[in-house]
């Protein structure tokens, strides 16, 4: 996983069911930044009150939107443990936000966003 607790940078996003609605999903960070110079990758973590491996995967994360900041579109699935990780970046700095999908079994999709920064 990833070296810090997660969802406290920048480039990680922390995936958990919606306070108020069962069906849908909800993240703690609407967009992630991610630093091309610092070879960043994007980071998952599915914080929902369910057992990881009931549904696999737990969770995918696809930029099919308006393209990817990374080499792989995905899907990006996460592992037993609830944990995705992107590949590495393929677009230099800007502020354009590139939208996602979160899918989940059961759930509604979900569309945040990420970028790049220098």
């Amino acid at each position: 996983m990833g070296t810090s607790r997660p969802g406290t940078n920048q480039s990680q996003v922390v995936i958990g069911d919606h306070s108020s609605d069962p069906r849908k999903l909800e993240v703690d960070r609407q967009t992630f930044w991610v630093s091309k110079s610092q070879n960043e990758v994007a980071e998952w973590f599915c914080a929902r009150n369910h057992h990881h491996g009931l549904h696999y995967p737990c969770f995918s994360v696809t930029f099919n939107k308006n393209g990817s900041p990374f080499e792989c579109p995905g899907p990006f699935t996460s592992d037993s443990n609830g944990y995705a990780v992107s590949d590495k970046i393929v677009v230099p700095p800007s502020a354009k936000i590139y939208e996602y999908v979160v899918q989940a079994h059961g759930k509604d999709d979900l569309d945040p966003g990420g970028g790049v920064k220098g």
